[in-house]
């Protein structure tokens, strides 16, 4: 028979699952970095320490305290490692050809808005836009269907209520012009100031339920190091990349290095 020293004091502080990995300039302009490995949130100080010569050693507070935010970025995407980096690369996005597209087929329900299949690189609604019903009837904007570019970029159609073109549920064939980015230009080099970034991670349980760690002034501390796998591995490339936080002397003391929101415990 097993003697246990203890039981489990409380189940919902045990912790499953990796996190979400966010960047931005400020906590309203956070970026969702996507897929990830090896996501890792370290604290570090060292304490001040006093020594009379006629009594023991005082610990009278701390010093050096930082908090750091390592992974593995799956998703290299040129935009999000130029964000993590602070400013001292240049992106430059590449214009394309204009590309056609002819009697794209859609189903609006009700009001809804849905989106057209291609984007534009630049985030703009895409041009030359025809709409007909499933019999080739023309329909008119803002009187059979209105447009509008949704946060990803892309333009949505939706039906207006008092359409006679287009009814509820109808089919619509929407014709449109869309110009794509060709490439992405990442460049740097004379750039030498690095501005620090909020960064978040955020654990999402099965009841919805978040545990999440806000580093209020991170910086990048490190080049980019690409390994490009062999043609046949199963990962991809994955550059490391490492966050390190410092006090941010602008906000409240007891509140200038990071933050744990914890919603699973309570």
């Amino acid at each position: 028979m097993v003697n246990y020293q203890t039981n489990v004091q409380k189940t919902n502080s045990i912790r499953f699952g990796s996190a979400k990995i966010e960047v931005g300039a400020d906590t309203g302009s956070l970026v969702n970095l996507g897929v990830a490995t090896s996501v890792e949130f370290t604290e570090e100080y060292a304490p001040i320490v006093l020594k009379p010569d006629n009594a023991p050693e005082i610990t009278a507070g701390v010093k050096d305290h930082f908090a750091t935010v390592k992974f593995e970025m799956w998703e290299l995407d040129l935009d999000n490692l130029a964000l993590i980096r602070g400013g001292i690369d240049t992106v430059t996005d590449v214009v394309g050809s204009a590309t056609p597209v002819s009697d794209e087929p859609h189903t609006l329900n009700d009001t809804d808005f849905v989106r057209l299949d291609n984007k534009n690189g630049d985030n703009t609604a895409v041009t030359s836009i025809v709409v007909t019903d499933a019999d080739d009837n023309a329909a008119v904007l803002n009187t059979d269907y209105v447009i509008a570019v949704d946060p990803a970029g892309y333009t949505c159609i939706a039906r207006v209520s008092t359409s006679t073109v287009i009814t509820d549920g109808d089919g619509a064939k929407v014709s449109y012009s869309y110009t794509p980015n060709a490439s992405t230009e990442f460049s740097t080099g004379g750039l030498n100031t690095i501005s620090p970034r909020v960064v978040r991670l955020t654990n999402t349980n099965a009841a919805g339920k978040k545990f999440e760690i806000t580093v209020y002034s991170a910086k990048n501390q490190g080049g980019i190091d690409l390994k490009l796998p062999s043609d046949d591995a199963e990962d991809p490339m994955k550059p490391s990349i490492e966050l390190k936080g410092t006090i941010d002397t602008t906000r409240t003391a007891g509140d200038q290095l990071f933050k744990i929101v914890d919603e699973q415990g309570v």
